[in-house]
């Protein structure tokens, strides 16, 4: 019988998570150099990188033991549960975990803390007197706990120390525990116990065993029990048990940790030596040298989904089978920087790399020889001639022609080509060979050499793809557009995708295999060119690619397309593609395979090739760090993958709530927020979600890769939460969480108070209309006295602005408005009386530089101090004003000229006398005046202007003067 942990699984978990039989192995088959691994250390948030235990429990959690508590993981986060309250353990430090026949997790370790757990609520049981190893819980509900230096300790009820307690070798240290058909097995530091029907015996020497501590215990799918010793690894079948070596290899080994694959694979784990495999007979072996974090191996587990984790002394390790396996240099190959791939007819797979060609044949890498020597040449291009011959463009030194282990011939600039650098290479059903080069393209017939470039209608001479169609065309991918060649003809036919987002390069053409148009891999994504019509559509960021340059396109013959790219491959549906193009979708689905998927790096090489090819049922990919190759079939293997889903947290207006059956919520709760997980690892990045609230949502809402739902402004009621999760392009036939919540109403939410509202409101409403009535015959006599007041108040600020708006708010002068209508008014009544009117134009000098030198404040303050001079020079009934600027008026009634200009010296002495010091050091203030009277004037406009010419003659003469206008001087 297999351990209690491998039996809840099977009978719980792994019905969850059945996956379908792909053509890809698992990591007991795969070469475990193909095995994709990935480490997780204190850095990614494991409290500590020592990992004692592995388990999973039913709901799809994975559980690690370490000396700083133990760390629940949902493929995204770890939680923390150290020792406390919540778990009720003496101490942080864990070393075991178990998973019971009921389903629940058993945590032991320092202190001989022991604990049960559901996932939500912790029990802790009675402690152990020392530190426990390892514990567990059998079938029959009895508690068994290896301990350190008291033995092995039995209860028969977990919650009791008296009932049924009973050591085994109360003195020895135990470090592993196997429930087994007819009792318990432990392994100790006295030998192998063996408990049946309640009696131990030890097993040792006699039965096979070396005289050395048993540290780990297995019994495999066959039912043949597995010690590890200090000294080696041992094998028994049936019964009585004699074990045997199980293979000479491990005869030294200290093995501390077994486990059987789903494969039937034996893993081994040891003090110092890593981790082994063993399965029919052969043996590989993974230690730090390959990336396992530590040689000290203390736990292994396999998950359903067929991953191998591995606790170590310096953190966590996982082995699995990824979706791209990568060949580089440590496998043969002539160079990691791979350019170029061909499938050929002999079933092989040529590979050209920056540092020579190999051929890939059974999963070996072989040198492309010339002459006895391996071809060293940084190779661009490749391509096969009938009869299995094989053309290899290089970066500088032309084109070869290989047979059969020699090159028999080199075509370079010499013989004619444009250029050295080989981008692509193309043999026509003509027999006729098309060579790209980065300066033109050239064609090899019957060995007469012709070259093409702008003139014979390429769009670029930089020239990086070709494809021939069914019909017979040749297709052209340059840096400046895509070209066509029909039969026949020796011109080529340019076609420009600049319209298409500005795209330019057209790096890949690939001939869809059913209709007739053509995938272009552009600078700006894939462009879906009819062959037919010539129309041309654009698939790219706008249409949700992750990427603008895309490199090449492949067809996987089951409704995929692989596009390569700097960032990765970029995986698509082709029905999807083709909606897009069409408008019949605005958004295409993708997956972006990086490093995490197998690729030992994302760079897709293009620009030259073909750089990716169909071979052998797979998808190849030349990259910057080898050649990478993905099987189609298992990615089908997730998507009929039913996922665990688990609800991890419930808040409520920012404050956590205990997820329960039903969670009442109080009234006036306005944001809900629910996270939740779907329990897969092998791409938990890329697990969609979706979730209905019922009460809310009509129907599912998908939530891509958000793990996080959140509702405001939810009515009072009762909901039900549910979330579903699925890998890509699989189906929604998963597991469901859900969880039930209530929002109780606010007073005002529930119906008796709105009946009463409505009766209170029926009774406000009677006695508000009888005071209203009494209130409204006082209110209209009010109303009429304030409509007399508020129209006698109207007309006295309507006076107050109209006497605003003719006062220049600097000066307290009239302004211009009001002096212009003064000096029109008053022209006309001196003339009807026969009276002389003098006018003074007055202007203070440079008044710009004081502005400029001492700053406008300091120039409003010497206009007002200036208003206060003209103010005091001024009689009753003459008016002083503002005329604009630093220019200012005076008029002057019954007065002439000659009078006006005598007042008009005494105000520029007064002027230029006045002390500014206050307001600026050494500044002083002159003016200059312009005066006319009416006895020469015809009207005030004339009179105006001679008083302005006579301003411009003062300036003119030197400024801080008066000057009078006298009649015939021609002004």
């Amino acid at each position: 019988m297999r351990t209690s942990i491998s039996s809840v699984l099977a009978a719980v978990l792994l019905p969850l998570l059945l996956l379908p039989v792909g053509g890809r192995a698992d990591v007991g088959q795969l070469p475990i150099e193909e095995l994709h691994r990935q480490t997780w250390t204190t850095r990614e948030g494991i409290p500590h990188n020592t990992i004692n235990a592995i388990s999973q429990t039913p709901d799809g959690y994975l559980w690690f033991a370490t000396w700083e508590g133990i760390a629940r993981f949902n493929g995204h986060r770890f939680r923390l549960f150290e020792r406390g309250e919540e778990t009720g353990l003496p101490d942080a430090g864990t070393l075991s975990l178990s998973v019971g026949h009921d389903g629940r997790l058993l945590a032991a370790g320092a202190r001989g803390g022991l604990s049960l757990t559901d996932g939500q609520n912790w029990q802790p049981l009675p402690s152990a007197p020392t530190m426990i190893s390892h514990a567990l819980i059998d079938r029959d509900g009895t508690l068994w706990a290896a301990t350190q230096g008291a033995g092995v300790i039995r209860r028969r009820k977990p919650g009791d120390r008296q009932a049924g307690a009973r050591t085994y070798l109360p003195d020895a240290s135990a470090t592993q525990l196997l429930e087994v058909d007819d009792g318990l097995l432990a392994a100790t530091d006295e030998g192998l116990l063996a408990v049946v029907d309640g009696e131990g015996r030890l097993l040792g020497p006699v039965e096979g065993l070396p005289e050395a501590p048993a540290l780990s215990l297995l019994e495999d799918a066959d039912g043949r029990l597995l010690v590890g010793t200090e000294r080696g690894l041992y094998v028994a079948n049936g019964r009585p048990r004699q074990f045997d070596l199980l293979h000479e290899r491990f005869a030294d080994l200290a093995v501390s940790a077994l486990h059987q694959d789903d494969s039937g694979a034996i893993w081994i784990g040891t003090i110092n030596s890593g981790l082994f495999r063993f399965i029919q007979g052969r043996i590989a072996h993974l230690g730090t040298d390959a990336g396992l974090p530590n040689n000290r191996v203390l736990s292994i587990y396999q998950d359903p989904e067929h991953s191998l984790w591995v606790g170590t002394n310096g953190g966590l390790f996982r082995l699995r089978s990824a979706p791209f396996v990568t060949i580089t240099r440590e496998r043969g190959l002539a160079g990691n920087f791979v350019r170029a791939l061909l499938p050929h007819s002999d079933g092989s797979l040529w590979v050209g790399t920056s540092e020579g060609v190999s051929r890939l044949e059974d999963g070996r890498a072989s040198p492309v020889t010339d002459d006895g020597r391996p071809l060293r040449l940084s190779t661009l291009s490749l391509e096969e001639l009938p009869g299995g011959d094989v053309l290899i463009g290089t970066h500088s030194d032309g084109m070869l022609h290989w047979r059969e282990g020699d090159v028999v011939a080199r075509h370079d600039r010499r013989s004619g080509l444009p250029s050295n650098d080989i981008r692509f290479l193309e043999v026509d059903g003509a027999g006729r060979i098309w060579i790209a080069t980065a300066s033109g393209l050239a064609r090899l017939d019957d060995g007469k050499l012709s070259t093409f470039l702008p003139e014979q209608g390429l769009p670029g001479d930089f020239v990086i793809a070709l494809e021939e169609d069914r019909q017979g065309n040749l297709w052209v991918g340059t840096g400046f557009g895509l070209a066509r060649l029909t039969e026949g003809s020796d011109r080529f036919e340019p076609i420009s995708l600049y319209h298409l987002d500005e795209a330019m390069y057209v790096y890949g053409v690939h001939q869809d295999l059913e209709a007739p148009f053509l995938w272009l891999a552009t600078d700006r994504g894939v462009v879906r060119h009819h062959i037919g019509s010539g129309d041309n559509e654009l698939i790219g960021r706008a249409a949700g690619l992750p990427v603008d340059k895309i490199f090449q396109v492949v067809d996987d013959r089951q409704g995929g397309l692989w596009l390569t790219s700097n960032r990765g491959v970029v995986r698509v549906r082709r029905e999807q593609a083709i909606a897009v193009a069409e408008g019949r979708l605005d958004r295409i689905d993708f997956e972006l395979y990086t490093e995490g998927d197998g690729l030992i790096s994302a760079q897709a090489n293009g620009g030259a090739g073909p750089a990716a090819a169909w071979h052998d049922e797979r998808v190849w990919v030349a990259t910057a760090a080898g050649v990478a190759s993905v099987d189609p079939d298992y990615l089908t293997r997730y998507e009929d993958t039913v996922l665990p889903v688990s609800i991890e947290q419930f808040e409520a207006d920012g404050e956590r709530a205990p997820i329960e059956e039903r969670i009442d919520l109080p009234a006036g709760t306005s944001r809900v927020a629910i996270q939740y997980a779907g329990l897969g690892f092998i791409m938990p990045q890329r697990i969609r979600y979706r979730t209905r609230l019922e009460g809310f949502d009509e129907d599912w809402v998908e939530r891509g890769n958000q793990t996080v739902a959140e509702f405001t402004n939810l009515g009072p009621g009762e909901y039900v939460f549910h979330v579903s999760a699925a890998y890509p392009y699989g189906s929604w036939n998963g597991s469901q969480a859900s969880v039930r919540f209530d929002i109780a109403p606010l007073p005002w939410q529930r119906s008796w108070f709105w009946i009463a509202i409505t009766l209170a409101a029926i009774g406000l409403i009677l006695l508000f209309i009888q005071w209203r009535m009494r209130r409204l015959a006082g209110r209209a006599e009010e109303l009429r006295r304030q409509v007399d007041d508020k129209t006698a108040e109207l007309k006295r600020q309507a006076e107050d602005f109209e006497r605003q708006a003719r006062i220049d708010q600097l000066t307290g002068l009239a302004n211009r408005r009001a002096f212009d209508e003064w000096l029109a008014e008053e022209f006309r009544r001196s003339d009807r009386a026969g009276e002389t009117l003098a006018l003074v134009v007055m202007d203070l000098d440079h008044f710009k530089q004081v502005n400029d030198d001492y700053s406008h404040l300091i120039g409003d303050d010497v206009m007002r101090r200036v208003a206060g001079l003209l103010r005091q020079h001024i009689r009753a009934g003459d008016q002083a004003a503002r005329w604009g600027g630093e220019e200012f008026t005076l008029t002057f009634r019954a007065t002439d000229r000659r009078h006006a200009a005598a007042i008009s010296e005494r105000i520029r002495e007064s002027i230029a006398a006045a002390d500014f010091g206050k307001l600026a050091p050494e500044l002083k203030i002159t003016a200059s005046f312009g005066v006319s009277d009416s006895s020469s004037a015809e009207s005030y406009e004339s009179l105006l202007r001679q008083a302005d010419q006579a301003l411009y003659r003062a300036k003119a003469e030197g400024r801080n003067r008066v000057v009078r206008h006298e009649p015939g001087r021609g002004e």
